[in-house]
């Protein structure tokens, strides 16, 4: 039996969980910053990847065609996002990030990866990639039962 100064796996979960939550407060002042919902935020932080094709942003946000004209909408009437045409596509539309997206929304974002930076530096090169290991199990654990419940 571990002792109670071991890490047990219910203490993952529960650092998972206020993970989880530091994320959604965090996220919750960007939108709050800009003036978007919370579903507006989540297409802000797809695009600012890349540009994405509309039907990409309805397949991700589970969202119907006519909804994400509206989320598109509001997100061009904030100076958020542009549409263009697709040059690979005469038909097609792609959305753009606008730059007054990342000043927006950049600095809120920048601090805290400069705080995981701060932070990380003095974990020693074996905690860091337990660290990164970590995440990007906790982040399938959350794909695989989004994955089994869309089935």
């Amino acid at each position: 039996m571990p002792s109670s100064e071991e890490a047990m796996p219910q203490d993952l979960v529960a650092a998972c969980r206020r993970l989880y939550a530091s994320i959604d407060r965090l996220d919750t002042k960007a939108a709050n910053t800009v003036g978007v919902s919370r579903n507006d935020l989540r297409c802000l932080n797809m695009l600012a990847e890349a540009p994405i094709k509309p039907s990409k942003i309805a397949a991700e946000l589970g969202l119907t065609t006519g909804s994400v004209t509206t989320l598109l909408d509001r997100l061009e009437k904030a100076d958020l996002a542009r549409r263009e045409l697709d040059p690979n596509d005469r038909r097609g539309i792609v959305v753009h990030p606008t730059q007054y997206l990342f000043e927006a929304l950049g600095p809120i974002y920048s601090a805290v990866a400069k705080e995981i930076e701060r932070i990380a530096a003095e974990y020693s090169a074996d905690e860091r990639k337990a660290a990164v290991t970590h995440l990007n199990d906790a982040s399938s654990a959350y794909e695989v039962v989004t994955s089994i419940n869309d089935r």
